[in-house]
Formats: C-alpha cells, sequence, structure tokens
C-alpha cells in the first residue's frame, strides 16, 4: 500500500472497489462503487469499525483490507 504525503496510507483504487462492495454486502452504504474514497465510503467504514470493535477512524490500512478480505 502507498502512503500520502504525511505518510498516511492509502487504498488504491481496486482496493478502494473492494471495500465499497464489502460495505454494500455487509449492509451499509457506501454509495457508487467506484474506486473513490468519498463521504459516504468513510462513513459506512467508520460504521463497520464500530459495529466490529475496531477503533474507528477512516484509516484504509492494510490490517483493515484484511480484515474484509477475511470476515466481509
Amino acid at each position: 500500500m502507498s502512503v500520502n504525503d504525511r505518510g498516511a496510507p492509502t487504498a488504491s483504487t481496486h482496493e478502494v472497489m473492494m471495500i465499497q462492495e464489502s460495505m454494500k454486502v455487509a449492509g451499509f452504504n457506501p454509495g457508487e462503487i467506484d474506486g473513490q474514497a468519498g463521504s459516504r465510503t468513510f462513513s459506512a467504514v467508520r460504521a463497520y469499525k464500530k459495529k466490529h470493535h475496531m477503533p474507528v477512524n477512516n484509516q484504509l490500512t492494510d490490517e483493515f483490507i484484511e480484515h474484509l478480505r477475511e470476515f466481509a
């Protein structure tokens, strides 16, 4: 995973699309599945993390993506 200019991890377009599809399947509304991590995607991610007792933030880390691949 790449990082932005502040060193925070950033997900690829493919990863964001997988996250959006996983959020939709899990019953959260990520908005359009377009690979763009917008406000609706982050809202769905935060709600998902809260439900699964994860730290609630907008971070799309490798660990979060692996969790989705395993459990969503």
